[in-house]
């Protein structure tokens, strides 16, 4: 299998070096897989689940994304849009925009046209099952549809990874399974790389290995 993530020694702190978020992981997780990522609050969970998504920088160490040195590239907007698709607790979506809008923001950094971003937004739609509301306003959904558009927003640029955050920890637990059987089924569909950071023992179960930490570290 070839390696999509590896990281070694990564350490990030905060507080100007008094909080220490991440004290030298090392990882290595292979494209294809399905990874949870789980840990007690404050543990440096999310901290590495941006550190892999670009959308913070390490203080040392070696992170290599899909090919891509993530402390040595200077402009990691690409990557991020294009490498990366993300999903957190918190759905995000803007509310001034219809379902299909919302899915189609993160295509406004490609090259495809507009036709092209509403086929593709429109299909997504369709495969997470709210394709009869692409015109609604995200305010008229519930919170399980509103993460499912969320899903297929994070989805629509064909990332390589799809990073997700704590992202039934708004729900229910019927709406939470929806959203993990949703991501299974992609993953096993298109081979995409998932990450999800978990504190539900029950959503980490579910994936092909469990990456524990404590403290910064990776303990298992």
């Amino acid at each position: 299998m070839v390696n999509i993530v590896e990281i070694e020694g990564l350490a990030k702190s905060y507080e100007k070096g008094s909080v220490k978020a991440l004290d030298g992981v090392d990882l290595i997780i292979e494209e294809g897989e399905f990874v949870a990522i789980t840990g007690p609050s404050g543990s440096g969970k999310s901290t590495l689940l941006n550190m892999i998504g670009a959308l913070d920088r390490a203080d040392k160490g070696k992170i290599i994304v899909d090919n891509h040195d993530l402390l040595s590239e200077k402009d990691l907007s690409s990557f991020r849009s294009q490498t990366i698709g993300f999903v957190f607790q918190l759905d995000n979506l803007l509310p001034m925009l219809s379902s299909v809008e919302n899915v189609e923001l993160p295509a406004y950094e490609s090259k495809a046209s507009s036709s092209e971003m509403r086929k593709k937004a429109l299909m997504l739609l369709e495969s997470v099952g709210l394709g009869d509301k692409a015109d609604f306003s995200p305010v008229k959904l519930s919170g399980g549809e509103r993460q499912r558009i969320a899903v297929a927003r994070a989805l629509v640029n064909s990332p390589s990874i799809i990073l997700a955050d704590e992202p039934t920890g708004s729900l229910d637990s019927v709406n939470s399974q929806k959203i993990i059987d949703l991501l299974k089924d992609l993953h096993e569909k298109e081979n995409i790389t998932l990450v999800i950071v978990t504190h539900d023992h029950d959503v980490a179960i579910q994936a092909n290995r469990i990456i524990n930490i404590l403290d910064g570290k990776v303990v298992n």
